[in-house]
């Protein structure tokens, strides 16, 4: 039985195409996660504090509009969501090596690449979340499910180690060109994609009692709860991480744009572990909302005390985040 029905999902025209956009899509963020701060630290030669500002640039989105995305894109239809967040993730992003060109490259360009890029970000990942049953049927929709899980597990693992040999081959804004186009594809493919959305509720909104009733559900679940002041911690280590991190290796270390991207690569192992604890919007917006505060703290720190000094107290900060995070798997499994 199982073998007969795999082949049934993958002959669904839509859903080959909406599952090539959504991969395509996800590999195009995790290669700008690398790209963009090494094209401020290599073409720019950023200090550690303004590449602590682009990591904060980069994430903030999360922690702005991430639950009043959530209940937007609820009432309007997500094809439409997803095209745009991939043309304007596309044209911010095409921009950079444009620029270079022009010789009119600055930090606040890339500062405002990384803000709207991030704000696409939020769109798409909201709304993809949602679209699957509007493409397949409710037996396929598992295996759907799975399918998407997979090309964000894959992307972690492959993205950064692109990105990075991307910046060593052709330089940052050169890269950030190759990221451009894979957002252009991806939108191509989700335009030729059939949905069968229902129209969405035509009455009134009311997104501050959504909203609101978001984060009341979070505080009243105990699990939820010790889940969420976990991630908060974990990506405040993050933010402070991604800060230090291209400077220490690049700078200090000597490694070049390639072994970066790898070593990203690699410790996105533990990274896919830890994203089966986000499961809604809610606890998701949470935890991002510590990583642009991170990114911050440690580019201070990088600025004030030396980057290996950052380095050492992000590696400490993700050291005491993980102590809770046994805690928490505990409560759930007495749970």
């Amino acid at each position: 039985m199982t073998t007969d029905a795999r082949p049934g999902l993958w002959r669904i025209r839509d859903f080959r195409r909406f599952a090539a956009a959504d991969a395509i899509s996800k590999l195009g963020s995790q290669v700008t996660f690398v790209a963009l701060p090494l094209t401020a630290a290599l073409t720019l030669e950023a200090t550690p504090f303004e590449v602590g500002l682009l990591t904060a640039a980069e994430t903030v989105a999360f922690l702005l509009v991430g639950l009043p995305a959530g209940a937007w894109v609820d009432r309007i239809r997500r094809r439409p969501v997803l095209i745009t967040a991939d043309l304007v993730r596309a044209v911010a992003l095409l921009s950079i090596p444009v620029a270079a060109w022009a010789g009119t490259l600055s930090l606040p360009h890339l500062y405002g690449v990384a803000l709207v890029a991030g704000l696409g970000t939020v769109f798409f990942d909201v709304a993809q979340q949602s679209i699957l049953p509007s493409i397949v049927d409710t037996e396929d929709l598992t295996r759907a499910n799975g399918v998407v899980a997979a090309s964000f597990s894959i992307a972690q693992l492959t993205g950064p180690g692109l990105g990075g040999w991307l910046v060593q081959l052709f330089t940052a804004p050169i890269a950030m060109l190759a990221d451009g186009v894979s957002y252009l594809v991806s939108a191509v493919l989700l335009m030729g994609a059939r949905v069968r959305e229902e129209r969405p509720p035509s009455g009134p909104r009311q997104l501050r009692r959504e909203i609101a009733e978001g984060i009341r559900f979070v505080a009243g679940q105990p699990v939820i709860r010790v889940i969420a002041i976990v991630g908060a911690m974990s990506m405040f280590a993050f933010g402070m991480w991604t800060a230090a991190l291209p400077l220490f290796l690049i700078r200090e270390i000597g490694v070049g744009p390639g072994a970066y991207g790898l070593v990203l690569s690699l410790s996105a192992v533990g990274g896919i572990v830890g994203a089966a604890l986000a499961h809604r919007v809610a606890a998701r917006f949470v935890m991002w909302g510590g990583a642009p505060r991170g990114g911050l703290v440690g580019g201070a720190l990088g600025q004030t005390a030396g980057v290996r000094v950052a380095f050492a107290a992000a590696c400490g900060a993700f050291a005491a985040a993980q102590l809770p995070a046994v805690v928490s798997r505990s409560v759930r499994r007495l749970r």
